[in-house]
């Protein structure tokens, strides 16, 4: 994965019920690979991931590294954090995930700013999801 010349998963592109894991692998392997151009590993949405599962970022680094493919990857992790990866569980982390929002003023201006540079009519996009996929190009549907 080149981070450098592709985007990584949609944030919301799920594996196996679970969101971000896709996307995760995508920025372990390009960490792995030191291709992560302007990407940060270990980013808050990042965070919000591994503390959910229970895991370092070095360790979930170490886990991608060691295994070909995502289903390998998720398969290592069930063994390992089974409960963290049941559907209840997984559902009450994607609610979570999908709803997170800036929580500063801070982050709200920052939020505000890249949005209105992206497309200042999206007055419907209020969460960090949403904004990455817009940023990313991919199809964000209107919310009403």
């Amino acid at each position: 994965m080149d981070l450098r010349k592709s985007f990584p998963r949609s944030p919301v592109d799920r594996l196996h019920g679970i969101d971000h894991l896709k996307r995760i692998i995508d920025k372990a392997r390009a960490y792995n690979a030191g291709t992560l151009g302007e990407y940060s590993y270990n980013c808050p949405l990042d965070q919000m991931f591994l503390n959910h599962i229970g895991i370092s970022a070095e360790d979930f680094a170490r886990i991608v590294q060691t295994h070909s493919s995502d289903e390998t990857v998720y398969a290592e992790l069930w063994k390992r954090f089974p409960k963290a990866l049941s559907p209840e569980a997984a559902n009450a982390f994607n609610h979570t995930y999908e709803s997170a929002a800036p929580d500063t003023p801070e982050k709200k201006a920052w939020f505000d700013s890249v949005l209105k540079s992206l497309d200042p009519d999206r007055t419907d996009i209020t969460t960090w999801v949403r904004l990455l996929d817009l940023e990313e190009k991919r199809p964000v549907p209107h919310l009403k």
